[in-house]
C-alpha cells in the first residue's frame, strides 16, 4: 500500500514537472511557415539545385570553343634548330571551329530548360510535402497542449481532494479504501498525462527540425481553428482541376515527357555529322610560301549513326508517357479520397454542437467536483465522471486534429493552399 502511494506521488510529480525546462517560444502558424521557408535546410539544399540547373541552361547556349593548332620548325634531322621559324624556317597554324548541324545546339538548350523546370517543380514538391508535415506537427502539438491543460487541471483538483481525504482518513472520518481508489485514479490520469507529454515532445522535436528552431515552440492559434477550414464552393471537379494544374509531382512527370521528346529529337540529330570550319597558314611547307587556306571537315557516319541512343530515347519517351498516365491516376484518386475524408469528418459531428457540448461538460465536471467535496455524490460516481471527462477531452481534441489534418491533406492532394491561408 505504501509502495502504491509512492508510485502515485512519483508519477504525479513527474507529470507536473514535464520534460523540457526551457520555456517554449510562442509561434503562430504564419511565423512557423516563414521560419520554415528561410531556415529549413532541405529546402535550402534544393534551392541550390534549382540554381545549378538554371546555370546549365546558360551553359547549353554557349558555342563550342575554337581549336588552334600550330607547328614550329625544329630544322631537320641533320641540323636541329629549335623554334626555327624565321628566314628559311617553318611555321604553320590552323584554327578550327565546330559547327553543330541539324539544330543540335537548340535541342540541347531545350533539354536543359526542361531539366531546369523539373528541378524547380521538385523544389515545389519538396515544399508541398514538408508543409504538410509542418502543419500536421503544428496542429498535433496544439491539440495535445489543449488536452494537457485539462489533464493538468484535473490532476491539481484531484490532488486537493486526495489531500483532504488523507487528512480525513487519519481521523477515521472516511474509509481508507476510498483513499486507495482516489490514488488509483490519480495514477491513471498521471500516466495519461505522462504519455501525452511524450507525444508533445515528439511533435515538438519534428516541428523544431522543420522550422530550424534550436528551442521548443508553443503553437498559438487565435479564435476557432475550424473556422479556417470549410469546403465552401469547392466541388470534386474543381479540386481535381486545381490538382491537375498545380500538383508539382505531376508537373515533374509532364516535364519529363517533354524532355524525353526533346531528347529523342536530339539523338536523331546527333546522327547528322557536324561541320568543322577553319583556316590554315603554312609558311614554307606547302607548294607556295606563306600559304593560306580554308579547311572543311565532316565526320563520315559509316558505322556509328547513333542507332542505339535513338532507340533508347524512343523507349524513354514511351516510358515517360506511361508514367504520366500513372501519375494522373494517382492525383485523381488522392484528391477523391482526401475529399471523401473531409466530407465524412464534417458530416459525422457538427462543430457547433461539439463546442456547446464542451462548455456544458466543463460546467458539469466543475459541479461534480464541488458536490463530491460536499459529500452529495458517491466516490464511484465521482470517479466515473472524472474518467469520462478525461476520455471526452482526449477524444474531442483528437477528432478536431483529425478534421484539421483532413483539410491539410486535401491541400496536399490539390497542390494548392485552398484552406487555412492564415486569414
Amino acid at each position: 500500500m505504501t509502495k502504491f502511494r509512492l508510485t502515485g506521488i512519483f508519477l504525479f510529480c513527474l507529470s507536473l514537472q514535464g520534460f523540457a525546462q526551457e520555456a517554449p517560444r510562442d509561434l503562430s502558424l504564419k511565423q512557423a511557415e516563414e521560419m520554415f521557408l528561410h531556415q529549413n535546410f532541405s529546402l535550402l539544399a534544393q534551392r541550390y539545385q534549382v540554381d545549378a540547373d538554371a546555370a546549365l541552361v546558360q551553359q547549353a547556349r554557349l558555342w563550342d570553343n575554337p581549336t588552334f593548332n600550330t607547328t614550329l620548325g625544329f630544322g631537320t634531322t641533320n641540323n636541329v634548330q629549335p623554334f626555327h621559324i624565321g628566314s628559311g624556317g617553318q611555321l604553320d597554324a590552323s584554327v578550327d571551329q565546330l559547327i553543330q548541324l541539324a539544330g543540335k545546339r537548340n535541342k540541347q538548350v531545350q533539354l536543359a530548360r526542361w531539366n531546369a523546370a523539373s528541378s524547380a517543380a521538385a523544389f515545389n514538391e519538396l515544399m508541398r510535402t514538408l508543409r504538410l508535415e509542418l502543419r500536421s506537427n503544428y496542429y498535433q502539438l496544439y491539440f495535445l497542449k489543449e488536452t494537457e491543460k485539462v489533464l493538468k487541471e484535473q490532476l491539481t483538483n484531484l490532488q486537493i481532494i486526495l489531500d483532504a481525504y488523507r487528512s480525513a482518513d487519519s481521523t477515521g472520518s472516511v474509509a481508507h479504501a476510498d483513499v486507495i481508489r482516489l490514488q488509483a485514479l490519480q495514477v491513471g490520469i498521471a500516466n495519461d498525462y505522462t504519455d501525452l507529454r511524450q507525444q508533445e515532445l515528439a511533435a515538438s522535436l519534428s516541428l523544431q527540425q522543420l522550422i530550424g528552431s534550436p528551442g521548443p515552440v508553443n503553437p498559438v492559434v487565435e479564435g476557432d481553428v475550424l473556422d479556417r477550414y470549410s469546403l465552401g464552393r469547392y466541388t470534386e471537379q474543381s479540386l481535381l482541376d486545381t490538382a491537375m494544374a498545380r500538383r508539382p509531382d505531376l508537373l515533374i512527370v509532364r516535364n519529363q515527357v517533354q524532355a524525353a521528346g526533346v531528347n529523342m529529337r536530339l539523338q536523331k540529330s546527333l546522327a547528322v555529322p557536324d561541320l568543322h570550319l577553319g583556316a590554315t597558314y603554312d609558311k614554307n611547307g606547302s607548294y607556295a610560301a606563306n600559304f593560306v587556306g580554308l579547311t572543311l571537315g565532316v565526320d563520315i557516319p559509316a558505322w556509328n549513326r547513333n542507332q542505339g541512343n535513338i532507340r533508347a530515347a524512343a523507349a524513354g519517351a514511351k516510358q515517360a508517357e506511361a508514367q504520366l498516365q500513372q501519375q494522373e491516376l494517382v492525383v485523381n484518386t488522392e484528391v477523391s479520397t482526401a475529399l471523401r475524408k473531409v466530407q465524412f469528418l464534417e458530416g459525422s459531428t457538427g462543430w457547433p454542437d461539439i463546442r456547446s457540448f464542451n462548455a456544458e461538460y466543463e460546467r458539469l465536471i466543475t459541479e461534480v467536483a464541488k458536490n463530491f467535496r460536499k459529500g452529495n455524490i458517491s466516490l464511484l460516481q465521482f470517479i466515473d465522471y472524472f474518467n469520462s471527462y478525461s476520455d471526452h477531452v482526449k477524444h474531442t481534441n483528437k477528432f478536431l486534429n483529425d478534421r484539421v489534418l483532413a483539410y491539410e491533406e486535401l491541400n496536399y492532394a490539390t497542390g494548392a493552399q485552398l484552406f487555412n491561408t492564415d486569414k
